[in-house]
Order: C-alpha cells, then sequence, then structure tokens
C-alpha cells in the first residue's frame, strides 16, 4: 500500500497517521516487525517518524507463503467476477457453493475456486461476508490484510450496506422492520430462532410484487447474525419459498430463492449481482409484469 502524505496529514507521526487509516493493531504490529514493513521515500522507518508533506509512505500488505493455509489448495472451478483490482475481488458467487471450507466441503467452495485464480502468488482467503451455501450473490474478499482490515472496521462503524432479494410464502406487503435476537437452537451448530436472550438482530424489508402464494421482498439486514433474514421471515410467518431448513422445499426452486443483489461499502465501491434465472423463474411463475424488480 502506498500513501503520497499531503499538507493535512504532515507534521504527525506515522503512528498516528496509520490510527487515522484505521488500521488494526494486529496489523500495525506485523508491520513494524517486518524489515521492509514500513518505509518512506524507500527507507525503513519506525511509527515514531514524523510524516512530512509529499512523503512516500509504504506499507508491506501483501503476502508470504507462510501465511497461506496448507490445507487449503486450489481447484479449477468456474467463477463470474464481478469486479477484480489488487485490494479485493468481488464475486458473484453461485447457490450450491460454500463460501468456506468446511467438514464436507474441501474442494468444491470459493476459498478453492480463488485459491486458483491466484496460484501463482501466495494467497490468503479473506472473505468479507459469507453467504450461505445456497445463497447466492454478491461476495466481497480482500486481497491483503490492509484492506480486510478496513473493511472489517467499516462494518463495525455500519458503513456498509447489503440489499437481498427474496421470495417468501404468502401474501406480505408493505415495509417494515423485524427487531429481534436471533440466537443458536440448543446444541445445534446450524439452525437459529429468535429468542429473547439471543444477539441483536434487525432486518429491514419492502414488498416489492405481492399475491396471495408469494411475495418478492427486497431486504436490507442492518446487523448480520448467521441466517439472520432465513430466521426473522420465518418468525413473521413468510419463510422463504424452498428453505427446507426455516420453511419448506419447493417443487419450483431446489433452493432457497434468496439472492445478495448488491453490497456497498463507502470509500470502495458499490456492486451489484443481477437475480439468477432460478429466483427469476419463480417469480415469473406469479407475476407477468416484473418492472418493480430491481
Amino acid at each position: 500500500m502506498k500513501y503520497i502524505i499531503n499538507k493535512e496529514a504532515a507534521g504527525i507521526t506515522i503512528k498516528d497517521f496509520l490510527k487515522k487509516q484505521k488500521l488494526s493493531l494486529n496489523l500495525v504490529k506485523r508491520l513494524k516487525k517486518l524489515e521492509d514493513g514500513i518505509r518512506v521515500n524507500g527507507n525503513h522507518k519506525t511509527v515514531r517518524y514524523v510524516l512530512l508533506e509529499n512523503d512516500v509512505l509504504e506499507l508491506q500488505a501483501e503476502d508470504f507463503d507462510t501465511d497461506t493455509n496448507e490445507y487449503l489448495y486450489p481447484v479449477n472451478i468456474p467463477i463470474e467476477i464481478i469486479y477484480e483490482d489488487e485490494n479485493i475481488t468481488v464475486v458473484n458467487k453461485p447457490y450450491g457453493m460454500p463460501t468456506h471450507q468446511s467438514l464436507n466441503n474441501h474442494d468444491n467452495t470459493l476459498a478453492n475456486a480463488l485459491m486458483y485464480r491466484y496460484r501463482d502468488k501466495p494467497y490468503v482467503f479473506r472473505a468479507t461476508n459469507r453467504l450461505d451455501k445456497d445463497t447466492s450473490g454478491v461476495v466481497i474478499t480482500a486481497n491483503n490484510r490492509y484492506y480486510a482490515s478496513l473493511i472489517s472496521n467499516k462494518i463495525k462503524s455500519s458503513n456498509v450496506k447489503k440489499e437481498y432479494i427474496c421470495v417468501v410464502s404468502g401474501k406480505l406487503e408493505g415495509e417494515g422492520r423485524i427487531d429481534k435476537p436471533i440466537e443458536r437452537i440448543g446444541e445445534s451448530i446450524i439452525k437459529r430462532e429468535v429468542r429473547e436472550d439471543g444477539e441483536r438482530a434487525l432486518t429491514e424489508y419492502k414488498s416489492l410484487l405481492s399475491c396471495d402464494e408469494i411475495s418478492v421482498i427486497l431486504v436490507k439486514p442492518v446487523t448480520g447474525r448467521t441466517h439472520q433474514i432465513r430466521v426473522h421471515m420465518s418468525y413473521i410467518g413468510h419463510g422463504i419459498v424452498g428453505d427446507a431448513l426455516y420453511n419448506e422445499p419447493s417443487e419450483h426452486i431446489s433452493r432457497q430463492a434468496l439472492h445478495c443483489l448488491r453490497m456497498q461499502i463507502d470509500d470502495i465501491g458499490d456492486f451489484y449481482a443481477p437475480i439468477p434465472n432460478d429466483i427469476k423463474a419463480l417469480i415469473g411463475r406469479y407475476f407477468e409484469n416484473e418492472e418493480f424488480l430491481p
């Protein structure tokens, strides 16, 4: 990472400058330990150095072989890239693909696919958001420690906005907010429920199309709890069509009709993944006019 120090940033130490950039303490510690972790005008400097106007500050954000996961290996799986640069990769994740490796998913994940894409260099998989296996849509991964830290801080500061499209059972009209805490059910490692002793979860929604059988909903999760949208929609009596865990399977779609349509991160970008064909086909069974769809 490279910064050209302007007049406003001049006169403070590198340590204070990095605080203003909201770098994590762990990243700053790592930079301090590296021989060329912090350089100014090509020369190694400590965090006590006072920056001058027009100084060129460089941070060693790249990964090394020792940073990589020895159990994650590259697999040539086709993926749709929405956007890519040295700092982030944005993918339109298909349904049926897990984001991370797990007990029964070792070689079919988004992590495997990106490991293959970047197989010519040390690569660490850093997903900034996590979609369930059968939820499709926007996933943003950070390509270095700096951007992983930056986006993490933006998420904590609520500077990240997400929009999902989903099809739910029954007639649901208008707009609403579901502010109900969510917690894991008993000993289950997967299933969640609304429970008063859980973590706060807030979901906003707006109905786009509605009939007696189904409704098409635009959802904005304000918090990011596991299965939040699926649990909240089920809680209000409008489970997501095809969601076998919180509603019931559907003969018209083979997975939950839930898609991350958009993810916007302040000062980084606004990324969009169009509604996939299987959800479009489901909507088309009930509605001929799709002008209200995003």
